[in-house]
């Protein structure tokens, strides 16, 4: 893992919470105030409780090669990711949250394997995310 990401001990062995440790929840929301959550849910096994590599590998390019993009273009910051219980949920803030759906969307849609779903929180600022650090 690169060093801008930080893993978060949430003391659940099932789960894997990454945060950004290059900036900090304050900083992220006083430039950005929405927060988008895509949500994937994934089969889980009894003796399995994470996503299988080619799912992971296609989140990994979603944030490497179409996320990575809009936030150097200032559009956007994902700052969080949350693996748990069959649910990968990726938190991004932003301030146009409907452009920031339809730009995921026009990523997303390439596999149909990896359905997702969207939950927007307008002016959260931080809000939900600091629930769960």
């Amino acid at each position: 893992m690169n060093e801008k990401w930080l893993l978060k001990d949430t003391g659940n062995l099932n789960q894997m919470l990454r945060i950004r440790a290059d900036k900090t929840l304050t900083n992220v929301c006083e430039k950005f105030k929405d927060l988008v959550i895509v949500k994937h849910q994934y089969h889980i096994a009894d003796d399995i409780m994470f996503p299988d590599p080619s799912c992971l590998a296609f989140f990994t390019a979603f944030e490497e090669n179409h996320l990575q993009s809009l936030e150097e273009e200032e559009s956007l910051v994902l700052y969080a990711v949350d693996i748990f219980e069959g649910k990968l949920n990726l938190y991004i803030y932003c301030n146009d949250a409907q452009k920031c759906v339809y730009n995921s969307i026009s990523f997303l849609k390439s596999n149909s394997l990896y359905k997702c779903e969207f939950e927007i929180i307008l002016n959260d600022y931080g809000k939900r995310l600091e629930e769960i650090i």
